[in-house]
């Protein structure tokens, strides 16, 4: 006979699974009960039975419980073995620290190929210094300056190409087409002014002229510079405001020059000169005031009816200024005669000239251009199966620019200072101050750089040290 059984009402899932077992439980009674009424072979009660069940149960939990137990002191003696491991790391801590260090050193160190690349860059570095020390060799300005010369020959090559014809005639304001393509010199270089005199001289000597100049001679004597001084008076020698007034003072036949203003107070006077040229283009001499508003104004609408006339004035002052970068005299840090007066300006440019700022950039430039050269091929041999990483590999190439830097400025600043104990004084001039300035920025970036990748690579390790290969803990079920 069953039992009516009632089950309550449930709504979680542990009250879900409590029913669940009570069900079963129920069902095994009555299984039991019908086999005891069909089969009661060994005359066994249905208590006997019920007590059987009970104590194989309690039989299969205790191998479970024996079972979890044997898992947890398992667990424990590999979290003790762990903690001695640990303990063992922690107390051996320096030794372990110095023999990452030593890997480090082994394994970012210079081998084979790196070798090769260290001489390449060395050799590369070295043959800078010298090219850049020659083509910025100070020489007397004229004919024999291998550098103006060549100068000279690729202006005239170049503006060729620009010679469209047109009026041939100058006039106040106004040089010709020909005049500007096919003579090396510019206005703002006349240093000889137009007397009654001068013309006299000229007019025996048969020289003629598109205009006439005869009321163009000044009334007073002109005090504008003293000889070569005219390079720290004129506009036109300004390597930035050149571009400007050198430009013009070239297509209008004219001389821009700054009056000594007084330091740090008032306002620099500019005035400008015509300049008369033969009509062969020969012996300019410097005339009348004119204005230098007009001037420019006349310039800049030349430029607007014929640019060509602007082109070629540009290109010829840009290769006049550079055929007087490395002469004696220099030319002047730009803008430095608005601020100083000629004999001052004089005077700075004897220490400093725009052209030791634009040796200094160029070589400075040059040796980061040799540098990304040489970090690029060798990081572009770097193979995935070396046995190191690309981390350690970069630190090479780091240190493959960074030695070659060292090297060819050190070898510079020893042959310069070796010359100069010697009594060469002028061979300050050749020192590598642009790869010198180069060289400590890679000193202090390459150098942290490095120390990052070792610190990375020797703390990183002792952190894989202390972690170990992980604990595998097995799970316990104490259910």
């Amino acid at each position: 006979m069953l039992c009516q059984i009632s089950l309550p009402c449930v709504s979680t899932p542990a009250g879900i699974f409590l029913v669940l077992r009570i069900l079963l439980n129920c069902l095994d009674c009555i299984i039991l009960w019908n086999c005891y009424k069909i089969k009661n072979k060994n005359h066994h009660t249905f208590y006997e039975m019920m007590m059987v069940l009970i104590l194989e149960e309690l039989r299969e939990k205790r191998k479970k419980l024996k079972r979890s137990t044997d898992v947890a002191l398992h667990n424990m003696h590999s979290i003790a073995d762990e903690s001695i491991r640990v303990a063992e790391v922690a107390h051996n801590s320096h030794q372990i620290l110095e023999d990452l260090d030593a890997e480090f050193e082994s394994q970012s160190g210079l081998k084979g190929n790196d070798i090769k690349f260290l001489f390449a860059a060395v050799g590369l570095q070295l043959a800078r210094i010298v090219i850049v020390n020659e083509l910025t060799k100070t020489e007397a300005a004229g004919s024999q300056n291998r550098n103006e010369t060549k100068l000279h020959e690729f202006q005239e090559k170049l503006l060729k190409r620009f010679n469209t014809g047109g009026p041939v005639h100058e006039r106040p304001y106004y040089a010709s087409m020909e005049h500007i393509i096919t003579k090396a010199g510019v206005p703002y270089d006349a240093t000889a002014g137009l007397t009654d005199g001068a013309l006299a001289g000229l007019l025996k000597k048969c020289r003629t002229w598109d205009f006439d100049i005869s009321n163009m001679i000044p009334d007073e004597k002109l005090f504008l510079f003293k000889g070569a001084n005219h390079r720290f008076a004129t506009l036109g020698h300004d390597p930035i405001l050149g571009l400007i007034f050198g430009t013009g003072n070239i297509m209008t036949n004219t001389i821009t020059c700054v009056k000594t203003p007084a330091f740090l107070s008032g306002i620099p006077v500019l005035t400008t000169n015509h300049v008369v040229y033969t009509s062969d283009f020969k012996d300019p001499r410097i005339a009348t005031y004119g204005s230098t508003a007009v001037m420019l104004q006349q310039a800049a609408e030349r430029t607007k009816d014929q640019p060509g006339a602007f082109i070629v004035s540009l290109i010829k002052q840009l290769i006049h200024i550079g055929t007087d970068f490395y002469t004696p005299c220099g030319i002047q840090i730009p803008g430095a005669n608005l601020i100083l007066s000629n004999t001052q300006v004089e005077k700075l440019t004897g220490y400093i000239s725009s052209g030791d700022i634009f040796k200094v950039g160029t070589s400075a430039k040059l040796a980061d251009l040799i540098n990304l050269l040489i970090s690029t091929l060798h990081m572009l041999m770097y193979d995935p199966s070396m046995n190191v990483s690309r981390n350690l590999y970069s630190a090479r190439t780091r240190k493959i620019v960074l030695y070659s830097n060292m090297i060819a400025t050190g070898s510079n600043v020893i042959w310069v200072g070796s010359n100069m104990y010697a009594g060469n004084e002028d061979a300050i001039r050749q020192l590598d101050i642009g790869g010198l300035i180069v060289t400590v920025q890679r000193l202090i970036n390459d150098t942290e750089y490095i120390r990052r990748i070792k610190e990375e690579f020797v703390f990183g390790g002792f952190n894989k040290k202390i972690q170990g290969s992980g604990l595998e803990l097995e799970d316990i079920s104490w259910d």
